[in-house]
């Protein structure tokens, strides 16, 4: 896919994008990538080939098909829970640059990578402490959420959910709405 340098310089370096130089930087980006689908944003773009002014270096020379595996293999080896993360190859003045894009899932408190977890405030990254992660715990697990909570579908806000079902594992919370969409904590 082509982008324009004009293009990739909209996404500048923010509380969801990140710019990295070099495929040597993967830790640090990772980490950066961790952080942003951690914030209450939920979603982050690292992009590989790229200064921290917005110029286009390009990845390396050598072989993208091989960088790509590289990069899916370590990050199904170093995210908990797994991620799924998007790698697109983009070419930006006749050179390449990889992104990756990746979106916390609604049912997951938060992310660690490396056994450490991370979340991103503006443009920079940092390790939470343990009672961020249990605060994170708390605020994003549906059973233990008092409300209030908003619908992923239509968007309708409720102040407590009362709607339990019998199953054979015993009482269990629904969070069903009359729209066919799911009830969330409303952050």
């Amino acid at each position: 896919m082509e982008i324009s340098q004009k293009e990739v310089q909209k996404l500048i370096e923010s509380q969801t994008v990140e710019y990295k130089k070099s495929l040597s930087l993967m830790k640090e980006a990772l980490e950066a990538l961790c952080g942003m689908i951690n914030s209450d944003i939920a979603t982050g773009s690292v992009l590989f080939g790229v200064s921290l002014d917005g110029g286009i270096s390009g990845i390396e020379p050598g072989n993208l098909d091989s960088a790509q595996r590289t990069l899916a293999q370590h990050i199904r080896q170093k995210f908990d829970p797994p991620i799924i993360c998007i790698i697109a190859v983009l070419e930006c003045k006749d050179r390449h640059l990889i992104q990756l894009k990746a979106d916390r899932a609604p049912g997951v408190a938060y992310h660690e990578y490396g056994g450490r977890a991370y979340i991103r405030e503006g443009s920079t990254t940092r390790q939470l402490s343990y009672q961020e992660k249990q605060h994170l715990f708390r605020k994003r697990n549906r059973d233990q959420h008092n409300g209030p909570w908003k619908c992923d579908r239509c968007g309708s806000f409720v102040g407590m959910l009362s709607s339990i079902v019998f199953t054979d594992q015993g009482i269990k919370k629904t969070y069903d709405c009359d729209c066919g969409g799911e009830f969330w904590p409303a952050t």
